[in-house]
């Protein structure tokens, strides 16, 4: 009996503890997922203001686009190529299906598919979807972008 009695109490302690867990977790998705949209809201608005808040301005952030043609490394130039790529575009649009988060301690990457509508200057249009990964760090209580890649949709012509 003194087993079940002793058995009883450690549970008692440890499922309030595992339930908060549980509810930490969930937030933090919820606000990787906020961050993850508000970095669809900055591509969509061409805003690099906007882009200085989403991500962590790191040695290591990194992008690939899904015109990218190379890696970019370093925050410097990754706020570059964003200006690069909002001034080739009168418009931008961008759909998120609803992505998988998965958190691991101060890291949380968001994977999913995005359909992309772009405007050229010069009056052209390309649409195409994407596979993305979003990776974000946990800085000070807020979930950072370190790096984005999107990798165009391959279809075989019919």
């Amino acid at each position: 009996m003194k087993r079940l009695s002793f058995l009883a109490v450690v549970i008692g302690l440890f499922l309030p503890a595992a339930a908060l867990a549980q509810s930490q977790q969930t937030t933090d998705v919820e606000l990787i997922r906020g961050a993850n949209q508000q970095l669809a809201a900055a591509i969509g608005v061409r805003d690099i203001n906007a882009m200085d808040k989403v991500w962590a301005h790191e040695t290591y952030a990194s992008f690939i686009g899904p015109l990218s043609t190379v890696v970019v490394v370093g925050w410097d130039g990754v706020r570059k190529a964003w200006q690069m790529r909002f001034s080739q575009f009168d418009r931008v649009t961008i759909s998120q299906d609803d992505p998988h988060v998965r958190i691991n301690g101060h890291v949380a990457w968001a994977v999913g598919m995005e359909s992309v509508e772009l405007l050229r200057k010069d009056g052209k249009s390309i649409s195409f979807d994407a596979f993305v990964t979003n990776v974000f760090e946990n800085q000070g209580g807020q979930w950072l972008l370190v790096a984005h890649q999107a990798t165009p949709v391959f279809r075989t012509p019919e």
